[in-house]
């Protein structure tokens, strides 16, 4: 008994101890043996054929698939060897069930498994298998709410969530309908979890998941009156991964890393089921452009029944649904290293000291913004939240924001192209939106302004550093031949046992970390109203850094310089900074005032690295004022960094940028230090 309670590898998970005085004392049978891994000792081929009772139709199918077009060998095979691979395998039963729903759409003429089409046979493996590759396998205390880090082998996300069975059991499902029903048989090259369906996502367009949807119908129609599902049809972009660069080893120089695999384009939708329409007095079109014309909504828009149209109103409030990045439920919003951040505890804002959020750019043409809020318990969109400004926990919300569900029930949320996740009120561009919910401080990871990067899998993924060709990017434009564009994710617990998301003096601890004589342009986030803004740039400085020159303006091809070069070398004592311990309370808001008059401020307190201290407390964490002037809702703005060293290894440091309008930084009210 013993030895099979340590069997478990350590390397993974919590090593179940047990006192050897403890045994000797006097050992009790009854051990409870549900959370135990299970170790056998086999291959995962192994396991399967010791097991025909449960596994020999998959068995079977796996010796009829092979791993890619060009390989000779069957997946059975490749299960057969060394490596880390997640499973999670159909019973006979599960195979059997799924057989009958091909037969009765006209997939399959018959339930013969010799005779089963390629197609067929490789969504049932492919769906079924994670290849971790040099990383552990998962498994179950890996899981969180969500989407695993890691596609499965048809490069789709796979999704977990828990309930509870009627006797308070916790209960595992992927992809929303598929039950763990064996978890954690740990075996040579991985884990099996054996499942009660097979894992079956969903081949339709996102629009055409939602329009099919029992309870998400009057979205549906909405969408299809709008034009928006044809406009959301962007899925694989083969010319990338026929192209030289997909998937490939790349080196600059300074970091070796992989280009990303896929180019893919996503997209996510917040959606109102029928009984939140219904509850509003919404059940059509015309209800719904009723309810904003009787409530002010959209005043500027027109009211015709041209719905298409990008000005009408109908089509205002669909496109305030709609992000142009696949978003899985723990990505939507990143706890890494913010205050009270606790490593090792489920990264789900489960165990957490203060709020996170992120802002993304909704589709349209009136370039808008949402803020998706992550709190204890969930997710809320345009949430307005008041902070204790010692602990910055919050005390208050209002408005409190609408709740985002993970799940829809047993209805299926992720489709080919995107998720879309259901939501618990009305979803509205408003006044109280534009000039309270978005009236503060916004701090924009770079990885939230670029869409293709989270749709690809490739933010806050510590499997590689990213290398990005020049045109990856839909908002980094006009990229010279000499930059060299790398993304850090710096998300690998280096900093040890309670250090949070890594080390470094980093918002949400990744960056882009960009070489050679580098010259690039980025398309701005909007700003919610028109008004004076600053804009600041994210500092990390050190002796590896260069020098750039910076420009903003509304032409990319022909932007303004403002100020002189930024030297990415120089610490907070090149522009004025002491440290908050050697000064009063007086002391501190003056020293703040001496570096804000050299457009230099400390870094944030929001966020702390691997040895505990928060980005305010180092000389090398600095925010620079890049810009203050007018900025326009509505327009479209860009900033271009140019190196004005001809060193190739000169780095240039890109982590975050923040958009403060002047109410807060030269409000009433002082800004806080967060």
């Amino acid at each position: 008994m013993i030895l099979d309670i340590f069997k478990r590898n350590t390397s993974k998970g919590t090593l179940i101890a047990v006192s050897l005085g403890l045994v000797l004392a006097g050992c009790s049978e009854n051990i409870d043996e549900s959370d135990l891994y299970t170790f056998t000792g086999e291959m995962m081929v192994d396991h399967f054929e010791n097991n025909p009772e449960t596994f020999s139709s998959y068995l079977e199918v796996l010796g009829q698939v092979h791993p890619s077009k060009r390989s000779k060998s069957t997946m059975k095979e490749l299960l057969d060897a060394r490596g880390h691979y997640t499973c999670f395998a159909p019973t006979n039963k599960a195979i059997d069930e799924y057989l009958d729903s091909m037969l009765t759409i006209g997939k399959i003429s018959n339930k013969d498994l010799s005779q089963l089409p390629d197609s067929v046979a490789e969504d049932i493996v492919f769906n079924s298998i994670i290849d971790n590759n040099m990383e552990e396998a998962y498994a179950t205390t890996d899981f969180q709410p969500g989407a695993l880090q890691r596609t499965n082998m048809n490069g789709r996300y796979v999704d977990i969530s828990y309930t509870n069975d009627s006797t308070g059991l916790s209960m595992i499902y992927v992809n929303t309908n598929s039950l763990i029903i064996d978890k954690d048989i740990e075996v040579e090259n991985g884990y099996i979890h054996t499942i009660d369906k097979v894992l079956s996502p969903s081949t339709a367009t996102i629009a055409d998941l939602v329009e099919n949807t029992d309870n998400t119908q009057i979205f549906g129609l909405l969408l299809k009156a709008t034009g928006w599902d044809e406009k959301l049809l962007g899925y694989k972009d083969e010319e990338y991964e026929e192209g030289d660069y997909a998937g490939t080893a790349a080196n600059d120089g300074r970091f070796s890393g992989y280009y990303p695999e896929t180019r893919n384009t996503g997209y996510t939708i917040f959606v109102e089921t029928d009984s939140v329409f219904n509850h509003y007095g919404i059940t059509d079109i015309e209800s719904l452009k009723q309810y904003l014309q009787t409530n002010g909504y959209y005043s500027d828009a027109n009211f015709d029944d041209d719905y298409s149209n990008e000005d009408n109103a109908v089509n205002q409030f669909v496109s305030y649904h709609l992000l142009p990045e696949q978003l899985t439920w723990n990505r939507m919003v990143i706890f890494s290293n913010e205050k009270g951040f606790s490593n090792g505890s489920p990264n789900d804002g489960t165990q957490f000291q203060t709020n996170v959020w992120e802002y993304y750019e909704t589709m349209g043409k009136q370039r808008r913004s949402l803020k998706v809020t992550g709190i204890r318990g969930g997710k809320r969109l345009n949430r307005c939240s008041t902070y204790n400004q010692l602990s910055y926990r919050e005390i208050a919300a209002d408005p409190e924001g609408v709740k985002i569900n993970q799940t829809n029930g047993k209805n299926k949320n992720s489709a080919m192209n995107g998720y879309y996740y259901t939501i618990e009120d009305l979803l509205l561009w408003s006044d109280v939106v534009a000039y309270k919910v978005l009236n503060e401080r916004m701090r924009y990871d770079i990885c939230s302004l670029l869409p293709k990067m989270i749709t690809n899998n490739c933010r806050y993924n510590k499997s590689n550093n990213w290398f990005f060709t020049k045109d990856y990017f839909d908002n980094i434009i006009n990229v010279s031949e000499e930059t060299s564009l790398v993304y850090l994710a710096n998300c690998d617990n280096a900093g040890g046992a309670s250090a949070g998301g890594g080390s470094w003096l980093n918002y949400q601890t990744d960056e882009f970390n960009i070489g050679g004589i580098y010259d690039f342009t980025m398309k701005l986030p909007p700003v919610p109203y028109t008004g004076t803004y600053e804009i600041r740039y994210g500092v990390n400085a050190n002796g590896n850094r260069g020098m750039a020159q910076i420009y903003i303006g509304s032409n990319p091809n022909n932007l303004p310089a403002v100020g002189i070069p930024i030297d990415l070398r120089l610490t907070g004592s090149a522009f004025g900074w002491k440290s908050d311990t050697e000064l009063d309370a007086d002391g501190i808001e003056e020293n703040d005032k001496a570096m804000r008059n050299n457009d230099y401020m400390k870094g944030p307190n929001y966020f702390y690295p691997g040895d505990g201290q928060s980005g305010r407390v180092s000389s090398i964490c600095l925010r620079r004022i890049i810009y203050r002037g007018q900025l326009e809702a509505g327009k479209t703005y860009y900033v271009r960094f140019k190196s004005v060293l001809e060193s190739k290894n000169s780095e240039f440091f890109y982590d975050y940028l923040e958009f403060v309008p002047r109410s807060v930084y030269n409000g009433d009210v002082a800004e806080d230090k967060w």
